[in-house]
């Protein structure tokens, strides 16, 4: 799934930037999988794909 497209799911779940970048500084210091999000709304969803999300934010 493209990055705009997951931008488009998270925000029809009322999840914020703010949330995202919580959930990519969890991933980056404690080396967590995609399978042990903090928030399960990112539950399979790779760092790389969350740093993709950040950027198409606001596209």
């Amino acid at each position: 799934m493209r990055g705009y497209e997951m931008v488009q799911i998270l925000k029809g779940k009322e999840i914020t930037m703010e949330d995202v970048e919580k959930e990519i500084a969890y991933r980056k210091e404690t080396n967590a999988f995609s399978n042990a999000p903090q928030n399960d709304v990112f539950m399979n969803m790779t760092l790389n794909e969350l740093l993709r999300v950040k950027e198409m934010w606001n596209v």
